[in-house]
């Protein structure tokens, strides 16, 4: 029998992937399934995915998508037996429900701010790492979709963003703060140092929403409901908590203040990291189907294009769903006209510059009276042709044009 796949998004930072629902998942399934029984499979391809997005189980020829639907087809299938969390009370299962919601509303917009808003980290770093795995002209519409994703779950960070791009223009210090207060060695009595430290504090503090809850429930245990394995909480949170602490990032404002004011995290983080995340899972190629490639890109695309013209069932979308729709699509129309402008232009400058060459007409008037004219052949000589029988110099049409 054939070993599950799941199917993720690139290795990226050192992790086996650079989006954290794919790392949750790739989590789950070392914690909850022998190694022999799946593979890991980088395909980029959303299509492949019946809710539209990674990761996605491909199971013989079932697909599942999305991390919930993933951990329950599991459980499911293997009768319980793939369950990390069957050992959980019914108020930590209800409990667990509440902290996945709490970890994607308060964690995804800070990871979306890192890796694609901050400027410096989007442009030196995420977006190029995008060119490396994604075929083009793909590689131009997706990191751009992503980016536009991130842009709109930071909306409510909008003043903050604006801070984060103000120190970005002048050299960044690492900062000690606190809720209480500050202790720094800058001067603050230097304008820019004040604004630099406000800026930090911001920072930790929305870190701190999401962190101080968690460290909270920590408390010093190996996992996150205690215990001696981790549950799916565990899993979803070193999914997230890793694009926070691994990358290697020009402005890395997120690993100084985990660092520096959550070290119980970190150690949890790694400890986690080290056991679900690690070098020994096996990989497997996507099947030629189940590419991405610009031919299935396309028709996805295309296939969605009722959508991206602002109608879904003849009811029309709002202003903001049809901007998000049609993204897509737009740049995939401008990716095709625009390759088929550079074929096009390579293609006649070929023909101009080879065979017959281009004509250009010469006239020499004296007197009122045409004296010749000639136009440049192939070779681009020019001919008498004028109605005078005294021949004159041949010029060449290079040196009459300044050519």
């Amino acid at each position: 029998m054939s070993p599950i796949e799941l199917h993720v998004w690139n290795r990226a930072f050192g992790l086996p992937s650079l989006d954290p629902e794919c790392l949750a998942a790739i989590a789950f399934l070392s914690s909850s399934i022998p190694q022999e029984l799946w593979v890991l499979v980088e395909s980029n391809n959303v299509s492949v995915s019946p809710n539209g997005s990674l990761p996605a189980l491909k199971d013989g020829s079932h697909w599942v998508g999305g991390l919930d639907a993933i951990v329950s087809y599991l459980n499911s299938k293997s009768s319980g037996g793939s369950d990390i969390d069957r050992d959980l009370t019914v108020l930590q299962k209800a409990q667990s429900i509440a902290y996945r919601s709490f970890i994607r509303k308060t964690c995804l917009p800070i990871v979306s701010l890192s890796l694609y808003v901050t400027s410096k980290n989007w442009i030196n770093v995420t977006r190029p790492l995008y060119s490396n795995f994604l075929p083009f002209p793909i590689q131009y519409e997706i990191p751009h979709t992503h980016h536009a994703q991130a842009v709109s779950l930071t909306a409510h960070l909008t003043s903050l963003i604006r801070d984060i791009a103000a120190e970005e223009s002048r050299p960044l210090q690492p900062v000690s703060t606190s809720f209480a207060g500050i202790t720094t060695t800058t001067d603050k009595s230097n304008p820019q140092e004040k604004e630099k430290i406000t800026t930090r504090v911001r920072l930790r503090n929305l870190l701190a929403d999401f962190l101080d809850p968690i460290e909270e429930k920590l408390s010093g245990q190996n996992y996150f409901f205690g215990g001696t394995s981790p549950t799916t909480i565990d899993c979803l949170l070193v999914g997230y908590l890793s694009l926070l602490l691994y990358p290697d990032l020009p402005s890395a404002w997120a690993k100084e203040i985990l660092q520096q004011e959550f070290p119980g995290v970190v150690a949890y983080t790694n400890r986690l990291m080290s056991s679900y995340l690690s070098d020994n899972i096996a990989y497997g190629a996507p099947d030629e189907t189940d590419k991405l490639t610009f031919i299935s890109w396309t028709k996805r695309t295309l296939e969605s294009s009722p959508q991206s013209f602002g109608l879904t069932d003849n009811i029309p979308l709002n202003q903001e769903g049809y901007k998000t729709q049609s993204t897509a699509f737009w740049v995939a129309v401008q990716g095709v006209i625009g390759l088929a402008a550079t074929i096009g232009t390579v293609l006649a400058y070929k023909a101009s510059t080879t065979g017959g060459g281009v004509d250009v007409g010469l006239k020499e008037e004296a007197a009122g009276k045409e004296v010749y004219s000639a136009s440049r052949g192939s070779g681009g000589d020019v001919e008498n042709t004028g109605a005078e029988k005294e021949r004159l110099p041949v010029f060449r049409a290079e040196d009459m044009l300044g050519l």
